[in-house]
C-alpha cells in the first residue's frame, strides 16, 4: 500500500458523452459554462435587474435602449404585462405587512364590486308602475294555496234552492267587494234570487252585510247593478225587473237600501220605465208602451217611425227633470258624463243637451252611418262615413257641439279610446310576408308557420287632445286572424300601456291569440305573449301579467306570465270556477255553487326586486 486512502475506481467513460445536433455548436459548453457558481448567479441577475430598471425609465421617458443593453423588444401589450407586473412585485416586496393586508382587502372589494355590478346588469327589469296602489298580488307560483273561503250561497242568499243564482263581482268600497246574486232563471222555485248584495272584507273574506234588495222594494228582481258615489259611502242602484229597471239607493256602510223607483217611473201602467245610463250627476230614463216588449220581458222591438220619450233627471234630486224629448228609436242615445249625445237624421237631427241646463247645441252630422260617442280625455269622438271609409271627429266638451278635430282612417279601422290615447287599428296588408316584428321587438313574425300567408294591421295612437299621431306601429296578423279586440289605460290600470290582442277571426279551436302591450308614451313594446283561444287583460303586478283566456269548451282560465322576460309562469283552470277575478290586490275564484277562495301561492316578492 502506498499510504493513501482507498478509492473506488472510476468507471470507463462511455465513447460519446456529447452528441451535436444540426445548427447546434461543434463543442460542449465546459462544467463551468453550464453551471456557473451562486456568486456568478447571483452577479448575473442583479445586472440583469440593474438594466431592466435601466430600460425601464428609459421607456418611461421615451428613450429607447441603445448600446450593449439594447434587446429584442417583444410585441407591445405583452412589453406593458411584463411591466406591470414587476411594478406590483416591486410594490408587493417593498409594502409592509399592514400594507399588504390593505391590499388584499382592497383586491377582494374590487373583485366583489364587479360581480355584483355583474349580478344587477343580469337581473330582470320591471317598469315603475304609474298608479302603484292598482298593482295586485305577485303570485309567482301557481296559486293553489286557500287563504279564506266563504259561503256567499248561505250569506247573500239563505235557503235559495241550487242553481237559481250566480254570484258576480260589482266593485270595490275601500278594500271590500261588493257582490251581486244574479237570477239564473225566472220561476217561482227561484223567487227574487238576483235582488241580493253583500259586501265582502277582501283580506279576510268576512261578510261585513248582505242585504235583500228585491224585500226592500217589494218586487222581483233579476239583477243588480251598483254604481258608488265618489266618497263610496252611498250607492246608486239600477234594479233590473221582470220588464224594465228603476232606481233604488243604497247606504254602503250598512246595506240599507231607500226605494227611489217613483221619483222615476211613470204613473201610466202601459209604459215601461227603463234607467238607460246613470253618471256621477245624472240619470237617464227612458219610457216605452209595454206592447214593444214580451211577455218574459224581452224587447224592446220597434218599428222605424217609433219614438221614445227620454228624460235627464238630476242624480242628487230625482223630481228635477232637466231636459226631455221624444226621439226616434232608431237613434243613438248615449250619456258620456254630463252631456247626452242624440245621434239621429230624423226628427230634429243630431244633437248634444248639456244635462245641467238642457241647452241644445247641433251637430254637423247628416248621414245615418256613424259609431258609438266614447269619452276621449276632454274630448268625445264618434266615427262617420265618408267616401274613402270613415271620419273619426272629436267633439270638445268644454263646448258642446264644436269639433275640435278630425282624422280620415280606413273602412275598416277600428277604435280603442281612453283619456291617454285614441288607438287605431287597421289592416296595412293581407297575406303579405312579415318582414319586421312591432317596433321594439327583434322577432320577424313569430307568430305564424313561415310559409304561412301574414299580413300586418297598423296601431296608431292618437292623441285625445289634438288628433295629432303621437307614435304608430304594426303587427303581424296571420292569415285568418284579425285584430279582435284592445284595451286602453284605464283609471283601474297600474300602467299606462295599449293591449292589442290578434284572435281567429271565426272561432278558436286549437288557435291561439297573439297579445301585444304598447307603452301609451312611445309605442314601445313593453310585453308580447301566445296564448291559447281568446285572451283579455286580467290584472297586472309588479312583476307579473295576469291574461284571462277563454277555449274553444269554454272554459276560462288564468295564465300568469313574468313582465321582463314574458316567460309563462303558471295557468290554472277548474272545472267548478265561474270566475276568476281580483278583488283589489288578490285573486279570488267563485264557484258555481256560490263558493269564494281567494288564492295565493305563499311566494313573498320583495319590494324594489
Amino acid at each position: 500500500m502506498d499510504g493513501r486512502s482507498w478509492q473506488p475506481e472510476r468507471p470507463e467513460r462511455p465513447a460519446a458523452a456529447w452528441e451535436a445536433r444540426a445548427g447546434s455548436p461543434t463543442e460542449p459548453a465546459s462544467g463551468a459554462e453550464r453551471l456557473p457558481d451562486r456568486d456568478a448567479r447571483a452577479d448575473s441577475h442583479a445586472r440583469a435587474d440593474t438594466r431592466a430598471d435601466a430600460d425601464a425609465r428609459d421607456e418611461a421617458d421615451g428613450v429607447e435602449p441603445a448600446g450593449a443593453g439594447r434587446r429584442a423588444q417583444p410585441p407591445p401589450l405583452q412589453a406593458a404585462g411584463r411591466r406591470a407586473g414587476r411594478a406590483l412585485r416591486r410594490v408587493w416586496t417593498r409594502a409592509s405587512r399592514a400594507r399588504r393586508l390593505g391590499l388584499t382587502v382592497g383586491a377582494v372589494a374590487v373583485v366583489t364590486a364587479l360581480v355584483a355590478g355583474a349580478g344587477l346588469a343580469m337581473q330582470p327589469r320591471y317598469d315603475e308602475p304609474v298608479r302603484p296602489a292598482m298593482l295586485v298580488d305577485d303570485l309567482r307560483g301557481e296559486p293553489t294555496t286557500t287563504v279564506w273561503q266563504t259561503d256567499l250561497a248561505g250569506a247573500a242568499t239563505p235557503g235559495m234552492p241550487s242553481g237559481c243564482a250566480y254570484y258576480a263581482f260589482a266593485g270595490m268600497v275601500g278594500d271590500d267587494a261588493l257582490v251581486s246574486a244574479q237570477s239564473a232563471e225566472q220561476s217561482d222555485r227561484c223567487g227574487g234570487a238576483g235582488g241580493r248584495l253583500a259586501r265582502v272584507d277582501a283580506d279576510t273574506g268576512d261578510v261585513v252585510w248582505s242585504a235583500n234588495v228585491a224585500t226592500a222594494l217589494g218586487r222581483a228582481v233579476r239583477s243588480v247593478s251598483v254604481t258608488p258615489d265618489a266618497d263610496g259611502r252611498v250607492a246608486t242602484l239600477v234594479v233590473q225587473g221582470d220588464t224594465g229597471s228603476t232606481l233604488a239607493r243604497m247606504d254602503l256602510r250598512t246595506g240599507e237600501v231607500t226605494d227611489r223607483s217613483a221619483s222615476v217611473e211613470s204613473t201610466d201602467d202601459d209604459l215601461v220605465t227603463r234607467i238607460e245610463e246613470v253618471s256621477t250627476t245624472t240619470v237617464l230614463v227612458s219610457h216605452q208602451p209595454r206592447s214593444r216588449f214580451g211577455p218574459d220581458g224581452s224587447g224592446p222591438t220597434t218599428d222605424e217611425d217609433d219614438v221614445t220619450r227620454f228624460e235627464l233627471r238630476v242624480l242628487d234630486d230625482l223630481d228635477t227633470v232637466s231636459w226631455q224629448g221624444d226621439e226616434p228609436s232608431q237613434a243613438t242615445v248615449r250619456l258620456v258624463d254630463d252631456e247626452l249625445y242624440l245621434l239621429t237624421t230624423a226628427g230634429d237631427g243630431s244633437r248634444v243637451v248639456d244635462a245641467a241646463t238642457g241647452d241644445e247645441h247641433r251637430l254637423p252630422i247628416d248621414d245615418d252611418t256613424y259609431g258609438w260617442p266614447e269619452a276621449a280625455g276632454d274630448h268625445v269622438v264618434v266615427t262617420l262615413a265618408a267616401p274613402s271609409g270613415q271620419q273619426l271627429v272629436a267633439f270638445s266638451q268644454d263646448r258642446p257641439g264644436t269639433v275640435d278635430w278630425t282624422a280620415d282612417l280606413s273602412g275598416d279601422a277600428s277604435l280603442i279610446v281612453s283619456d291617454r290615447c285614441v288607438t287605431v287599428t287597421s289592416t296595412v296588408a293581407s297575406g303579405d310576408p312579415v318582414v319586421a316584428g312591432p317596433r321594439g321587438s327583434d322577432d320577424a313574425g313569430d307568430t305564424a308557420e313561415a310559409d304561412e300567408p301574414v299580413g300586418r294591421a297598423s296601431v296608431t295612437c292618437l292623441s285625445p287632445s289634438t288628433g295629432e299621431t303621437v307614435w304608430s306601429t304594426t303587427v303581424p296578423v296571420a292569415s285568418g286572424q284579425t285584430v279582435q279586440s284592445g284595451w286602453n289605460p284605464s283609471p283601474s290600470s297600474p300602467f299606462d300601456e295599449v293591449q292589442v290582442t290578434v284572435s281567429p277571426s271565426n272561432g278558436f279551436g286549437d288557435e291561439t291569440s297573439t297579445v301585444t302591450t304598447f307603452d301609451a308614451d312611445d309605442g314601445r313594446v313593453v310585453f308580447e305573449a301566445t296564448l291559447p283561444g281568446y285572451s283579455a287583460p286580467l290584472a297586472q303586478g309588479r312583476t307579473t301579467v295576469y291574461q284571462q283566456t277563454l277555449g274553444v269548451d269554454g272554459r276560462s282560465a288564468v295564465v300568469a306570465l313574468d313582465r321582463s322576460s314574458h316567460r309563462e309562469l303558471w295557468r290554472t283552470s277548474r272545472d267548478d270556477v265561474l270566475t276568476y277575478q281580483f278583488w283589489g290586490q288578490h285573486l279570488v275564484i267563485v264557484t258555481r255553487d256560490g263558493i269564494v277562495r281567494r288564492l295565493g301561492d305563499g311566494t313573498a316578492v320583495v319590494d324594489g326586486a
